[in-house]
């Protein structure tokens, strides 16, 4: 048998079933009314009570009623209802909880803990204003954070302490770049609310790391992929390539209207509206392949994409497989050519580079690009380096051949003659 403990009793009912009291002070002048408790010794909730029982303070007035509190380590007192009074144990409990809630919070608060902090941050308009999926990978950082430093004072961080949990991602150079941000930017929300002095992760190493923005896909690609992969994946690549936007943008559109100059949509990413001007091309191809349903990207059997469908009926087209993971039977010309791709590492991110790169191979400035694919323009440079490179390469050519016959006479001589004339 469990040794229980102090104060705590088991009586046995007629019926057999055990029950357990908090039974302080039983059969002295200083006896406490009986509480119960949950279940029994096999359940944690069983030592929890009796773990918040042993904080108590019971104290009866001179008209014999009790008033009960609970006394946190610190010594501070919150009072609690009669667990007689309307609403019984349970009321008890949730007070008793809350009071345990608010002991743990407000001592966090006054230390000023990492917690604490992530907890202000989330309620905060700069948590708050970010788009869904920003926060949902900041979600995942600051878990982390509080994993490391949760109920540390924001201000006991060192350097030190940062750099080595930035270097515990050092295997992933992409999740240390972003833990490191979320922590600095986290650091730099509490200086002004007090929970620190300065920003010790500044001092850290920053990640060389350098973002693939992905291949665009080449001409070979193109062809492969219309040529063998089911029609029903064909549109979104389309939209995805004469519109610039990510996967969770495309595959959700609706089908513009009819004579639309534009298709307009908040990104979700960025939580930005964005305005993409119809292409004449795309605008046909959207005439051909026009379906009276509000949706634009459909399956074959006529129903909408979801984004998790496409991106699972795309991984299984590239890889010749079927819904259960075994090889399917195609041609082996389709077979080879999704081979090829998947091996090149083509992918439906890399229609947005794509994109980028008509829109500045057509002259288009870096703030123009960055209106139509809702990027940053910083970002519009990275992608755009393989441009820049061809642009310079063949604007150089052209000052060559403009400047040619003065490069030649100083390099050969006024008197020289070509190749073709030696």
């Amino acid at each position: 048998m469990v040794d229980l403990p102090r104060y705590v009793k088991a009586r046995t009912k007629p019926s057999g079933r055990v029950f357990f009291h908090y039974e302080r002070y039983r059969s002295t002048p200083r006896e406490w009314p009986r509480l119960a408790l949950p279940l029994g010794p096999q359940d944690p909730e069983f030592w929890r009570r009796c773990e918040q029982y042993a904080a108590l303070d019971a104290t009866r007035d001179r008209g014999e009623a009790w008033e009960w509190s609970w006394i946190a380590a610190s010594g501070r007192r919150h009072v609690l209802p009669d667990p007689r009074a309307d609403g019984g144990i349970e009321a008890f409990w949730r007070a008793l909880d809350a009071a345990e809630a608010r002991q743990r919070l407000g001592d966090a608060a006054d230390r000023r803990t990492f917690s604490t902090l992530v907890e202000v941050y989330k309620g905060h308009t700069a948590y708050l204003g970010l788009a869904d999926l920003t926060k949902r990978d900041y979600d995942r950082h600051l878990r982390m954070i509080a994993e490391f430093w949760g109920d540390d004072p924001v201000a006991s961080l060192t350097t030190v302490d940062a750099q080595k949990a930035v270097d515990s991602f050092q295997g992933t150079p992409a999740v240390a770049r972003y833990f490191r941000a979320v922590l600095s930017r986290l650091v730099a929300f509490g200086i002004p609310r007090g929970f620190s002095n300065h920003n010790v992760v500044e001092a850290t190493e920053k990640i060389q790391h350098e973002v693939d923005p992905h291949e665009p896909w080449t001409d070979w690609a193109f062809e492969t992929f219309f040529e063998h992969a089911r029609i029903g994946l064909h549109l979104p690549v389309y939209t995805a390539l004469y519109t610039g936007q990510r996967s969770v943008d495309v595959l959700p559109m609706e089908r513009p209207a009819v004579g639309s100059n534009a298709i307009e949509l908040i990104a979700r990413k960025t939580g930005k509206p964005v305005y993409v001007p119809i292409h004449s091309e795309y605008r046909e191809i959207l005439a051909r392949t026009h379906v009276e349903h509000p949706a634009l990207h459909l399956r074959e059997d006529g129903e909408p994409w979801t984004l998790a469908g496409y991106r699972t009926a795309w991984q299984r087209e590239i890889s010749c497989r079927t819904s259960k993971g075994g090889v399917a039977v195609v041609s082996p010309e389709k077979a080879a050519g999704m081979a090829r791709l998947k091996e090149a590492g083509f992918v439906f991110h890399g229609l947005r580079k794509n994109a980028v790169n008509m829109l500045l191979e057509a002259g288009c400035t870096e703030a123009e690009v960055s209106a139509i694919v809702e990027m940053s323009e910083q970002m519009v440079r990275h992608y755009s380096r393989d441009v820049n490179k061809r642009r310079l390469a063949r604007s150089a050519m052209r000052k060559l051949e403009e400047g040619w016959a003065e490069t030649r006479k100083n390099l050969f001589g006024s008197s020289s003659r070509t190749h073709g004339n030696a």
